[in-house]
């Protein structure tokens, strides 16, 4: 399924057109997190389930892809207390990202 045309605004960095979310169901998680309005954490429940977000927020690994303070509100929401994770001691933060859903315009070296 496409992404409706409400929640490709987080998207800007993506053909947002192209991301399924089957295929591309963490970086949707993540981004939506992230970057989300009310409506469109409520869209993120309806389509993959409280259960599918806890089970990806749960995950040290794809926690720490998150930003610090929505690692820490999204973590004391699904586990009832912030991840104690090495990010916190200066862990990285970085999006994994599919390589069909980067833009035409980027090179194939930085793919």
């Amino acid at each position: 399924m496409i992404l409706p045309t409400s929640i490709q605004r987080l998207f800007y960095r993506y053909h947002a057109d192209r991301l399924d979310t089957t295929k591309h169901e963490p970086l949707i998680i993540q981004t939506v997190l992230e970057d989300g309005s009310l409506a469109d954490w409520s869209w993120l429940f309806a389509t993959y389930g409280w259960d599918t977000v806890r089970d990806w927020v749960a995950d040290p690994v794809h926690a720490a892809q998150l930003s610090p303070r929505a690692e820490w509100f999204w973590t004391g929401v699904f586990l009832g207390k912030p991840h104690e994770t090495p990010r916190w001691d200066g862990g990285n933060h970085r999006r994994m990202v599919p390589v069909d859903a980067l833009p035409a315009w980027l090179t194939d070296e930085l793919r």
